[in-house]
């Protein structure tokens, strides 16, 4: 295809047609948990197979769902996966100014909430692919479209999408989530931990006939906050992080608690084995055993995903920013997230270089009052059309 073609394929994305997708995505109530998006991947699936896409529905449960569809080429060229997923975190007790489920459009913003994580990226890479299928292109190589449930717990949606497409080549994964319309190429990986610390229960006027788990959490945590983690600051993601974020412990005020339980969230940069922090952790577990008599605890992870880094150098992410260049008159430098997204699932698998870009900001996500900008929805579904066809055909 010309250039001047392209541009005219791009100026195809209708602002109102888009609007209208992402405010009927955001009224689906799919919170997570407990995920609920058998209903919104039918809507996506009925979207897409309307636009003449050959359409997957990928079941889960009976209230849950993802979706795979295809916008076949002639096989000379890897596939493209496009992808996002369908399930939003729940609205939270602070009052919204604008219903959460209603996709209102005020100021040039559209309200609610995934509106920004990711619904926006979803509705705009939907109208690429509408665009894309009526034009007919001759392919070199299949658009593949992956709309995934439960990204907000446990990735089943991205971890079922995987064995669909682990013999498909892939020449990158784009994933929509919000980037206002950046390129991102890289994200920590996610260590969760749980700590349980067992202990003898008592009367709380007697203390000394008990074993205080809560006071045994308490010197596990100290001493885990002084334990050197191996790690190599990383240029795009910096360095490995540790945060401990629940407890919970006891059953009254006036029993010795005999169990107490912790979370704690690690997020690690390429070059650190995951295995070998739990293992230090193990370590320190049993050096405490030794060393307090009554001491017993354990540690279980309940969240594994390693980190995921493609070089800003790759060609294909440099033809990417080329086109993100065309669109929006700047290109971009990119960078890498902090946060976690179904790449961690896919990428390893299909061994294909990460690209992130949507049209939500990542400041908004799980906030109340969460927004896309209209203007920055047509600029992405402008990105992934153009991306399509500079990559594609």
């Amino acid at each position: 295809m010309r250039q001047g073609n392209y541009k005219n394929l791009v100026n195809q994305i209708q602002e109102a047609e888009l609007v209208d997708l992402c405010r009927d995505l955001v009224r689906f109530k799919s919170v997570n948990p407990p995920g609920n998006e058998l209903e919104v991947a039918e809507y996506v699936a009925d979207v897409l197979r309307d636009a003449g896409l050959a359409v997957e529905m990928i079941p889960h449960s009976p209230t849950r769902a993802s979706v795979l569809a295809r916008l076949k080429g002639n096989g000379e060229v890897p596939a493209l996966l496009y992808t996002g997923h369908l399930d939003v975190v729940p609205v939270g007790a602070e009052e919204w100014t604008h219903d959460p489920f209603g996709g209102e459009v005020v100021e040039g913003k559209l309200w609610g909430r995934g509106s920004s994580d990711m619904k926006g990226g979803n509705a705009a890479l939907m109208a690429a692919a509408r665009v894309l299928a009526n034009a007919d292109l001759p392919l070199k190589g299949d658009l593949i479209l992956g709309f995934t449930a439960g990204e907000e717990s446990d990735q089943l949606g991205a971890t079922e999408l995987v064995t669909h497409l682990k013999s498909v080549p892939i020449q990158a994964v784009v994933v929509a989530e919000p980037s206002d319309d950046e390129v991102y190429v890289a994200e920590k990986g996610v260590l969760w931990l749980k700590l349980t610390t067992h202990g003898k229960t008592a009367h709380g006027s007697m203390p000394h006939l008990g074993q205080n788990a809560i006071m045994m959490m308490l010197r596990l945590l100290k001493e885990l906050s002084q334990l050197h983690v191996p790690y190599k600051e990383h240029p795009l993601l910096g360095g490995f992080t540790r945060s401990i974020n629940t407890i919970s412990g006891g059953v009254k005020t006036n029993v010795v608690p005999d169990h107490c339980e912790v979370t704690i969230d690690q997020r690690t940069v390429p070059g650190q084995d995951h295995q070998a922090i739990v293992h230090q952790v193990e370590e320190l577990i049993a050096d405490l055993t030794k060393r307090q008599p009554g001491f017993y605890a354990s540690v279980e992870v309940i969240n594994d995903r390693v980190p995921i880094a493609t070089s800003p150098e790759e060609p294909i992410v440099q033809r990417f920013c080329d086109v993100v260049a065309e669109i929006i008159g700047k290109r971009p430098v990119p960078q890498g997230v902090h946060y976690c997204t179904d790449a961690a699932v896919l990428v390893p698998t299909l061994k294909a270089p990460l690209i992130i870009c949507g049209p939500g900001d990542a400041r908004l996500a799980h906030q109340p009052n969460e927004y896309v900008e209209v203007t920055k929805l047509v600029e992405a579904a402008r990105i992934f059309t153009l991306a399509a066809v500079q990559l594609l055909t």
